[in-house]
């Protein structure tokens, strides 16, 4: 070969291998979080999640073979949100020790608007939603939800000082105040069935979309879980969070829990799941794994005595 073809062989092959890192990069790039994209597994190993001899079926027995299961989230702080390339949050890690108990080493994440989540299931873009989704008989005639493995209360989050006296639902109706909430959200429902006027609410697709709202003066306060609420104002000059309550609709308190949800389909993995997270409930191993993302005590325990029958 002459030194000239030589040359430019070499160059070939040198875009070949830039061409080929670009494409690395972008996948990676592709793995931190946008709206649809994927997130990375968690970091158990096979040999930490031995699968129990249970004769298990269906959906559980395709994620132990695969060695993964795949859920969704809505990228929503403590709950369930991407970081460092992974899924974590309150959901996600209790997720990720239920399904290590139940053989299945790996964990890995879908981010989707929040409103979009019980759609993306039943489109089967993944297995499970691990987003701290409450409850409701609503999202319960779509999908099959575990017990309940945390409660909360609703919150504002407002301007310091709370200005306008925003206590509860109907105290925003009184103050004429601009509510945002988050779109498919609980606190939208609650504010509507409570009579906060329309023209009042917007509403938005992510957390972060709302507190940019909040901060930019469209907006006179954000309503979502207390724990939410508080993990976002922490860190956020010239606004507060209210005491957390809980909605009182047609004289009849609104208990907001959030679970874990599958497709109707897959029953017996949600069964399966529903069994371990029970046990973990009941033996206190719940609260260690999520206090780090500011849960409480309390929250746990009323957890601990409430089902998903319960709740609908």
């Amino acid at each position: 070969m002459r030194t000239d073809e030589k040359a430019r062989s070499t160059s070939g092959w040198t875009w070949v291998r830039i061409v080929g890192l670009m494409a690395v990069f972008a996948a990676l790039l592709a793995g931190c979080g946008d709206n649809g994209s994927e997130v990375g597994s968690g970091d158990r190993s096979a040999e930490d999640c031995q699968a129990p001899d249970d004769g298990a079926g269906g959906k559980l027995a395709e994620a132990r073979e695969q060695g993964f299961l795949t859920v969704g989230f809505a990228n929503e702080v403590p709950y369930g949100y991407e970081e460092g390339g992974r899924p974590t949050g309150q959901a996600p890690e209790v997720a990720r020790e239920v399904l290590c108990r139940l053989g299945v080493p790996e964990l890995r994440g879908t981010v989707v608007d929040f409103d979009g989540l019980i759609g993306g299931l039943n489109a089967g873009r993944y297995d499970m939603i691990a987003a701290g989704m409450f409850i409701t008989p609503e999202r319960a005639a779509q999908v099959s939800f575990t017990d309940p493995d945390y409660c909360g209360t609703i919150a504002f989050a407002v301007a310091e000082g709370n200005p306008l006296g925003l206590t509860d639902f109907e105290s925003v109706t009184e103050s004429e105040a601009r509510l945002g909430v988050m779109s498919g959200a609980v606190e939208d429902g609650y504010a509507v069935d409570s009579g906060v006027p329309d023209s009042q609410i917007s509403r938005y697709n992510s957390t972060p979309d709302l507190f940019d709202a909040l901060t930019a003066g469209r907006i006179d306060a954000v309503a979502l879980t207390d724990v939410t609420v508080n993990a976002q104002v922490e860190n956020l000059d010239g606004f507060e969070a209210t005491d957390g309550f809980v909605p009182v609709i047609d004289g009849e308190e609104q208990l907001g829990c959030g679970g874990y949800a599958f497709r109707q389909e897959d029953q017996e993995l949600r069964d399966r799941f529903n069994d371990v997270l029970d046990e973990m409930k009941q033996n206190d191993e719940i609260l260690p794994i999520i206090e780090q993302f500011g849960f409480s005590e309390t929250s746990v325990e009323k957890a601990k005595e409430t089902t998903v029958e319960d709740l609908l």
